[in-house]
C-alpha cells in the first residue's frame, strides 16, 4: 500500500470558510438521501477533518459525539441558496424529460425503457419545451392523474 502523504494548505479565513461551504453541500450532497447504514464515511471525515481545521464563526462541536457541524444561520443560509435552488431545478428538468419519455414512447407503442434520450433527443426537444411551458405558466395546477384500478 503507497504512503499516504499529508497535504498542507494556505487558506486565508474566507478561503477556509468557502472550502467548508463546498465541502459541507458535496457531503449533502452525497449523504442526505441514504439511511444512517448507507452515509459515505470518507465523506464525512473529510468534511469533519476540515471542520476542526481551524476555528471559525459558525462552527461548533457536539460535546458527546466530538462531531463539527455548522451553526442553524449558516447551514440554513446555505439549504435556502443552494439546495433548495438545485432540488426545484431538479425536479422541473426531470419532470419535463419524463413527461416527454413517456408521451413519445406511448406515441411509439414502446415502453418508457426503449426510449435513448441521446438517440431520440430531436423528438425530445418538442415535448420537453411544450411541458416547461406549460409548468412554467401554471405549475403543476394542471397536471391530473386518473383512477385506472
Amino acid at each position: 500500500m503507497a504512503e499516504e502523504r499529508i497535504i498542507s494548505l494556505n487558506l486565508t479565513t474566507e478561503q477556509h470558510r468557502k472550502l467548508i461551504e463546498l465541502a459541507y453541500l458535496g457531503e449533502w450532497f452525497i449523504n442526505a438521501h441514504h439511511e444512517a447504514e448507507h452515509q459515505d464515511e470518507p465523506a464525512t471525515e473529510a468534511l469533519q477533518k476540515l471542520l476542526g481545521a481551524h476555528v471559525l464563526a459558525g462552527l461548533s462541536r457536539d460535546v458527546e459525539t466530538g462531531n463539527y457541524y455548522l451553526d442553524s444561520v449558516w447551514s440554513d443560509r446555505l439549504f435556502d441558496e443552494y439546495i433548495s435552488d438545485y432540488d426545484d431545478h431538479v425536479f422541473w428538468d426531470e419532470l419535463t424529460e419524463r413527461l416527454a419519455q413517456r408521451d413519445l414512447a406511448r406515441k411509439r407503442g414502446v415502453s418508457m425503457d426503449d426510449i435513448e434520450r441521446e438517440d431520440d433527443l430531436l423528438e425530445l426537444r418538442p415535448l420537453e419545451d411544450r411541458y416547461r411551458r406549460e409548468l412554467e405558466r401554471d405549475g403543476v395546477e394542471r397536471l391530473e392523474f386518473t383512477d385506472r384500478y
